[in-house]
């Protein structure tokens, strides 16, 4: 889709509002009346915009809403564990239509790509959509990027995705065009986008929650990469020959007490006996990660701070009372420590936060740099050749 700045402004503001009127666009938009109508013309013509009726039973004329067509275009999404993936088909208000699980335990970076893209097509093929609805795919990964930003350097569970060899099997395998990102921005930008927070809070830090300690920011409306892709990473205030706060870490925990945990799908199903064992490590976790609040709260002034990742609900829900319970001290005097909220897509948010990266970059203005082109922090989605 090729959709020119002020499209992409209306698109936003609709995508965020969910339904509403042209005069109320024309006013937060900043643009005439005739060219919001012009512009929301087009839109409705190829197929991204509906109208809906209000009626509220009042006398006159019903007011005449616009709102995103969900199904007109979708976005897959791509995460990974130790041993599975999880591939996701998500429609443009958020919702996880199809999903699959993929074992990748021994699968080399072509494989493994191989797999997704295979995946991708039957997910289509069930839900009777054509390939040309797809925007895009994402793959969030945990890892880190190298100096040169578009390779990224895979978590060493994940060894056949290191060298770059991931950034290239996907490149000759996806069909539709491709982005690659770690999990943490990933998962910021989609709580960002589909969190339904209104207003959207603005800057918001992500603690991403995995196999390590992780992070991501939105700020202005775009998430927040650094020169290299490698900004917002909390884990570097807890030393690895330490106790950390990470997914890993917990597991290690847990098999500690004689709990047997492989990967995040163990956990969803801890026996009661495993109570006193994770009540103690969310309580240690807890304080360590209010320092990482705190430091948030000093370097970003965000809006909000918000604790995800690839956790359960219950246990993440236990970490921000652990959090919350904490007496934070301010980064200066007179300042308070930014609220903390769990993530309202809960583990969904990696497959969601993939799947969020094309949307972002094909409808979002802030996805478009100050000259019209493609922009995704310097960096433009890969396609076959």
């Amino acid at each position: 889709m090729d959709l020119s700045r002020n499209e992409r402004r209306l698109v936003e503001l609709i995508f965020v509002g969910k339904k509403i009127a042209r005069v109320d666009l024309a006013e937060r938009s900043g643009m005439t009346g005739a060219s919001v109508t012009r512009l929301i013309g087009r839109l409705i013509e190829i197929g991204l915009l509906i109208e809906v009726v209000e009626r509220t039973g009042a006398q006159g004329q019903p007011r005449r809403l616009l709102s995103l067509r969900a199904d007109r275009y979708l976005s897959a999404g791509i995460t990974f564990s130790v041993s599975r993936m999880e591939v996701a088909i998500v429609d443009l208000a958020g919702k996880i239509l199809t999903s699959r699980s993929v074992d990748i335990e021994t699968s080399t970076a072509l494989s493994v790509a191989g797999a997704a893209q295979a995946a991708i097509a039957v997910m289509l093929a069930d839900l009777g959509m054509p390939k040309d609805r797809l925007l895009g795919v994402g793959c969030s990964v945990p890892g880190n990027f190298g100096t040169m930003s578009n390779i990224l350097k895979a978590h060493s569970f994940f060894p056949a995705f290191a060298d770059g060899e991931a950034d290239q099997a996907f490149k000759a395998t996806f069909e539709a065009p491709y982005y690659i990102e770690n999990d943490g921005t990933a998962a910021a930008l989609g709580e960002y986008v589909f969190g339904g927070r209104i207003p959207q809070p603005d800057p918001m830090f992500f603690i991403h929650i995995g196999h390590g300690v992780g992070g991501g920011a939105v700020i202005d409306g775009r998430p927040y990469r650094g020169v290299n892709g490698n900004a917002c990473l909390p884990g570097v205030l807890y030393p690895y020959d330490q106790p950390r706060p990470s997914g890993q870490d917990l597991s290690a925990t847990l098999n500690g007490a004689g709990f047997a945990i492989h990967d995040f799908v163990d956990l969803e199903r801890l026996p009661d006996s495993a109570e006193v064992a994770l009540g103690a490590w969310v309580e240690r976790a807890g304080k360590q990660l209010s320092e990482t609040v705190r430091v948030a709260t000093a370097m970003f002034d965000p809006a909000l701070i918000v604790l995800g990742g690839r956790l359960p609900e219950l246990v993440t829900d236990k970490l921000v009372g652990a959090i919350s319970s904490q007496p934070i001290l301010g980064p200066s005097r007179g300042l308070e420590v930014a609220a903390v909220e769990a993530s309202r897509l809960g583990p969904r948010a990696g497959a969601i936060g993939a799947a969020c990266i094309p949307f972002f970059a094909s409808l979002f203005s802030a996805a478009v740099a100050d000259d019209g082109s493609p922009y995704l922090n310097g960096r433009k989605p890969k396609s076959r050749p």
